[in-house]
């Protein structure tokens, strides 16, 4: 494969996609078999494309946040701007020259968010297309499970969900939590609900239930103190 698309919020589980490409494809020097692109110089990326790897077989260009794939609606204002033709023409590049392309060139595109416009189609056709979507609450809890493990560390079903609980959904941030609670624990600790309580950064609406929670159940100092975490 040659041409990537990548993009969405799960951006732990997309850098590191972008990590093991990058190790699989070897040494990599900036500015010869290695070029990084955005959108202040996105419309150089043909070009970059064409220009040989002095020295170097094949060259890895990444593409972030380019504009690329947004989809812009054809009025008479935005039929004249550069970014569509832009577009337009990159997907009918990649299309005309993907034989090249794959034996000189890795082309990775890495984006927030991604409308599929011409260019997404035709890396959909030529290459490969992957949105990075938030894991479900069990894939959470056993990769939660999986890193304690590593570490000789135990952590419950039921306290890896009030993790999930505490903390939100993203991956990245559940791992620096994991960590701290590994290292807080030791090796052959048990992660309990009461170290997640002591340890961990709670996300606002985590916080706010628990100043609801601990005002319902009139227990005013603890509300007080959930009150300065929620203003912090």
């Amino acid at each position: 494969m040659a041409v990537y698309l990548f993009y969405g919020e799960e951006t732990y589980l997309l850098e590191t996609k972008v990590k093991r490409l990058k190790k699989d494809f070897g040494e990599l020097v900036q500015g010869i078999n290695y070029i990084q692109i955005d959108d202040t110089n996105v419309e150089e990326l043909i070009s970059d494309i064409e220009t040989p790897a002095f020295g170097f077989p094949k060259k890895l260009i990444l593409a972030k946040n380019t504009g690329l794939f947004k989809k812009e609606k054809k009025t008479k204002k935005t039929a004249k701007t550069e970014k569509l033709p832009l577009t337009e023409k990159m997907a009918k590049y990649l299309e005309e020259n993907i034989k090249i392309i794959k034996e000189t060139v890795e082309l990775i595109f890495i984006e927030e968010a991604a409308e599929k416009n011409d260019l997404y189609k035709t890396i959909e056709k030529i290459g490969e297309v992957k949105e990075f979507t938030q894991l479900k609450l069990p894939d959470l809890i056993q990769n939660l499970k999986k890193i304690a493990m590593a570490y000789k560390v135990t952590i419950d079903d039921n306290t890896a969900k009030y993790l999930v609980e505490c903390c939100g959904t993203s991956m990245q941030d559940l791992i620096n939590e994991i960590r701290k609670l590994i290292e807080y624990k030791g090796e052959g600790g048990n992660i309990t609900k009461e170290d997640v309580d002591k340890l961990c950064i709670k996300q606002i609406q985590a916080i706010i239930f628990d100043l609801t929670d601990s005002l319902g159940e009139k227990q005013t100092r603890k509300s007080i103190r959930n009150i300065q975490r929620a203003t912090f």
